[in-house]
């Protein structure tokens, strides 16, 4: 069974149906090959595998995943209002990242927008972007789908990927997140590098057959990736690198340096490096 998530946002869950591991942003798709008491089994459009809620997927047909014209969510945050005016009810509020079925019915600054639950609604054309990224592997058989990625122009991706990092900029952390309500560490290198088209593994670990490969410290350039023990952040340039991170003076997305001159040296994320990835 194929699926597109209808919720803001909803949690995928590890076996025991409580653990968080994942978040699907609305207008996700799925597949399902498998189902839990009230949790449907599912593959996400990015190869991640975990458990959702029955209620949060709404059923479709692989066609109809393959056939939709949907947009991307750029703003942090918008609304789905029933008329096109700002005073209208509020449909919907979805996050940056999700996906919406857009007419080309034009109003007033606002496109028409069909909902999963069979509603129509209108969203400022502000928000909308295309879509970069793809659903083929949830219908692919190729084992290596995510390393044939076409790679984007390399100096545009670069700084591309460094500014979508930073409009997660003191978002707060939250263990499995992906919206700008709280963002871990691995969610915020994903969550920059899909909305610039590109799909990376989940966790902040390098893993066979996806795009990012094993480089030396020296290296880096700003957009590749710096592994820890459990922890992930992206190399901005200049010694300076952007991670979500539960640690306490910051909790969040921020911004620290690889030099032990400035003041906001991390001793000891500094001294755990393990590896360092790229995309090139």
């Amino acid at each position: 069974m194929y699926g597109l998530i209808n919720q803001p946002a909803v949690f995928m869950t590890e076996d025991d149906l409580k653990s968080r591991s994942d978040e699907l942003l609305y207008g996700w798709a799925v597949k399902a090959t498998g189902k839990k008491e009230d949790f449907w089994y599912v593959t996400s459009h990015y190869g991640y595998k975990g458990y959702v809620p029955k209620a949060a997927v709404t059923p479709v047909i692989l066609e109809e995943i393959k056939a939709r014209e949907v947009k991307l969510i750029r703003r942090p945050v918008i609304d789905v209002l029933a008329e096109p005016e700002v005073s209208a009810d509020i449909l919907l509020t979805v996050y940056k990242g999700s996906l919406l079925n857009v007419t080309d019915e034009l109003a007033d600054g606002y496109y028409k927008v069909k909902l999963l639950d069979g509603r129509s609604g209108w969203v400022s054309k502000t928000a909308l972007a295309k879509r970069l990224d793809e659903d083929d592997v949830l219908w692919s058989a190729d084992p290596e789908y995510f390393l044939l990625q076409a790679k984007p122009d390399e100096e545009s991706f670069r700084k591309q990927v460094t500014e979508t990092a930073k409009e997660y900029l003191d978002c707060q952390y939250r263990w499995a997140g992906k919206s700008p309500l709280g963002i871990d560490c691995s969610g915020l290198v994903f969550m920059s590098y899909m909305l610039n088209g590109v799909l990376l593994w989940r966790d902040a670990k390098i893993k066979e057959a996806w795009p990012v490969h094993e480089i030396e410290f020296e290296d880096l350039r700003p957009g590749d990736l710096i592994y820890f023990p459990g922890h992930i952040a992206m190399y901005l340039g200049h010694g300076k690198y952007i991670n979500s991170t539960g640690y306490k003076e910051h909790f969040g997305v921020a911004i620290s340096s690889l030099r032990k001159e400035d003041p906001d040296y991390r001793a000891d994320l500094f001294q755990m490096i393990e590896k360092c990835g790229s995309l090139f």
